[in-house]
């Protein structure tokens, strides 16, 4: 193979994923760790005392769906077609 095939065959190469796609994938792993935030606190410092703050729609209805939300924006960036090839 000459040199410059070669050149040729390293630069067909390249990255798995575009810019774009490594952009959507930080994206949504900001989006989920977000998500994990929003579930956090709700427990009560005293073992005796039950705190009825677990069970608010923060934590049981937006912060999962914020986390799917993350999820499926990762599917996207992995499934999407790289455009700067």
């Amino acid at each position: 193979m000459s040199n410059k095939t070669q050149e040729v065959a390293i630069k067909k190469e390249g990255f798995a994923f575009g810019k774009q796609n490594y952009r959507l994938m930080v994206i949504g792993i900001i989006v989920i760790i977000t998500g994990n935030i929003l579930m956090i606190g709700g427990g009560s410092d005293d073992i005796t005392v039950f705190d009825d703050e677990i069970f608010s729609s923060r934590r049981l209805t937006i912060a999962p769906l914020v986390i799917l939300a993350g999820f499926i924006i990762e599917i996207i960036a992995i499934m999407r077609k790289p455009k700067d090839k």
